[in-house]
């Protein structure tokens, strides 16, 4: 069996739908498992719809809600014939529809939005659109039974950012989707959703459908992920601030690992986490052309290229570089630790951290507003920021110690302001820090470095092959 995940841009309408419908069917002897993310924007407007009521603008928010159950009435009028389902359907969604409006007054009573209350708001996103999936596969002549994620998906109560538990969802989704793969039955259901032992909603993070179809895959024991997207793999740089970017056929899965976790949106971080040990490969596809080749994500293959090999470059904007170094100089490894711990304690993860004596430098995701960060760092350090800049990270296979690289690196950021420099220690990747002015630049400089205009062969192909 394998799994196939569907992200928002392949639900977006109607006739996504139905392309994601056709594309389901041509695998059917694979005997798929099917996770649906919620349509684009969705989740966007449902949490600008938790926020309008939490301001109190009730009304607002149920606009939102209301103009969010009309798009997907839309694409049941567009794709579910059937008498029954659409009675189904309806039902199902007007329940939906009356759970919004309780908890949009719930909250613009209360004034009070918590990550609990967020949770149940968004939950609704992935249903919707998986139960108009499992009946469009019904109408088109399949079986396919809708699943609730949170008949399956135990995780523990981190509201926002949770985390499966794993003997659990192991026992309760082999219990129930088991049987159905083994009658040919087609199961259809949620990513980003889970629920609590309290029997709460939760989701594991934005963007974590793919986390979600990874935990099923190991689980189920799948001959391989997909990923289905909108675009054809992975690419060597995002081809909005580069042109003639390149599409990788194959990664390692810590390369894609890696790539991931320093800013590119194809994957979630932690895809690749569950599959790892039991060498399950993911593939990377384009729904809009499904007959592409995407990108391989497993163990390395035989025929990649020998050697240090660049496999992409992504970046991440509106990063600050806090520098902190210690009011009195005592032990050196005792200032680390209460850095550090400030840090966890705030829920900041900071991505690239370099030291030079005493002194720890490190980058922040996002705007440097954090009041509570600066506070606890401040209590025995002196705190420097340095707003407005850029993450760039070179990621590919033998990096570490690489000859050279650092040399190629200066060379294409020749008249590029660096703030920031540091090898990763997986020896995977090399990251430098740039004023946010000058990242288009650096990245088609870094591009055109490593990647040039013959860059195909090997592990590289043309995009949209």
């Amino acid at each position: 069996m394998i799994v196939m995940k569907f992200g928002g841009t392949s639900n977006r309408d109607a006739a996504a739908m139905a392309n994601v419908i056709r594309i389901i069917s041509d695998h059917r002897p694979e005997h798929p498992v099917i996770v649906i993310s919620a349509i684009a924007n969705a989740t966007n407007e449902l949490e600008a719809a938790a926020r309008a009521a939490a301001a109190g603008d009730s009304y607002r928010a149920g606009e939102i809600v209301g103009g969010l159950m009309a798009r997907h009435f839309t694409m049941v009028d567009a794709l579910v014939k059937g008498r029954e389902r659409v009675r189904d359907l309806t039902s199902a969604f007007n329940v939906y529809r009356s759970e919004l409006e309780r908890l949009v007054q719930g909250v613009a009573i209360l004034r009070e939005l918590t990550p609990r209350t967020m949770d149940a708001f968004c939950s609704y996103g992935e249903r919707l659109s998986s139960r108009i999936i499992a009946a469009g596969l019904q109408e088109a002549g399949m079986e396919a039974v809708w699943i609730d994620a949170k008949d399956f998906m135990l995780t523990d109560s981190n509201f926002g950012r949770a985390m499966p538990v794993m003997n659990a969802v192991v026992s309760n989704l082999v219990r129930i989707a088991r049987p159905l793969l083994d009658r040919g039955a087609i199961p259809v259901t949620q990513g980003f959703i889970g629920v609590a032992a309290t029997g709460e909603y939760t989701t594991m993070g934005r963007e974590s459908s793919d986390f979600s179809a990874s935990i099923i895959g190991a689980v189920m024991d799948a001959e391989r992920v997909q990923i289905w997207t909108d675009v054809d793999g992975i690419l060597t740089a995002d081809p909005r601030m580069v042109p003639d970017v390149r599409k990788v056929r194959h990664m390692s899965f810590e390369e894609a690992f890696e790539l991931s976790y320093f800013g590119a949106k194809v994957l979630h971080p932690n895809t690749m986490l569950p599959l790892l040990e039991k060498n399950i490969p993911v593939e990377i596809r384009n729904s809009l052309r499904p007959e592409g080749t995407g990108t391989l994500i497993g163990q390395p293959a035989p025929g990649d290229v020998d050697g240090p090999t660049v496999k992409s470059i992504t970046y991440a904007e509106h990063v600050a570089v806090v520098t902190v170094s210690p009011r009195r100089r005592a032990d050196q490894y005792l200032f680390w630790e209460e850095a550090f711990s400030v840090l966890s304690r705030c829920g900041v993860d900071a991505r690239t951290v370099t030291t030079s004596g005493y002194s720890i430098a490190c980058t922040i995701d996002g705007p440097f507003d954090n009041s509570s960060l600066k506070a606890g760092l401040e209590e025995f350090g002196h705190v420097a920021v340095l707003p407005g800049q850029a993450r760039i990270s070179i990621v590919g296979s033998g990096l570490g110690g690489c000859a050279g690289l650092s040399n190629r690196v200066f060379d294409a950021l020749a008249g590029v302001r660096i703030s920031m420099i540091g090898y990763g220690a997986s020896g995977l990747n090399l990251t430098v820090v740039v004023e946010l002015t000058g990242l288009r630049k650096a990245l088609m400089h870094l591009h055109a470095q490593f990647f040039g205009s013959t860059a195909v062969g090997g592990p590289f192909d043309v995009p949209f092959n």
